[in-house]
């Protein structure tokens, strides 16, 4: 009979236990910390203040211009058309260093000349064929006119020709 009541006993106190437990308040989701850099460099920026990076590809390669696009594994991507690879500083417009954008929705947004931003070419290593800088523009959606504000940009990246 004790047996019985033990058992019984322990049973209802596991039970206890799993209710307390599957009863806890909802913990906050926190999203994990943003992993940046691959084997051919880095690009970051933040998107209206929110930081971003290309951490599931980036591709470069110089033909007659040097393009670079970097892919988000959260849905963001950016690319360049630098027309201008020389150490300074260039604008990103419409029609010269153009700047492509697509957020996490897909939605396209690109440079324009009547909002230019600006490239900063730091260092350009021609023999290596890696180059890095800063850069920082608003992107306007060519479908409603509403634009994004993109920040705080560095790209570090080395090239194919």
């Amino acid at each position: 009979m004790n047996r019985k009541y033990t058992f019984l006993s322990a049973l209802l106190l596991c039970a206890g236990v799993l209710t307390f437990i599957s009863c806890k308040d909802e913990e906050e989701v926190v999203d994990p910390p943003l992993v940046c850099g691959l084997p051919n460099g880095t690009i970051r920026w933040k998107e209206n203040g929110v930081e971003k990076c290309a951490n599931a590809s980036i591709i470069a390669d110089k033909g007659i211009i040097l393009t670079i696009n970097g892919l988000s594994a959260q849905g963001p991507t950016i690319t360049f058309e630098l027309d201008s690879v020389s150490v300074g500083t260039h604008e990103l417009t419409a029609d010269y260093n153009y700047v492509l954008y697509t957020d996490g929705l897909a939605l396209g947004w690109e440079a324009t000349n009547e909002q230019p931003g600006s490239i900063t070419i730091n260092s350009h290593n021609e023999s290596t064929n890696r180059i890095e800088g800063t850069f920082q523009i608003n992107v306007v959606n060519p479908i409603n006119g509403v634009s994004k504000q993109i920040t705080d940009g560095q790209l570090s990246v080395t090239y194919t020709e």
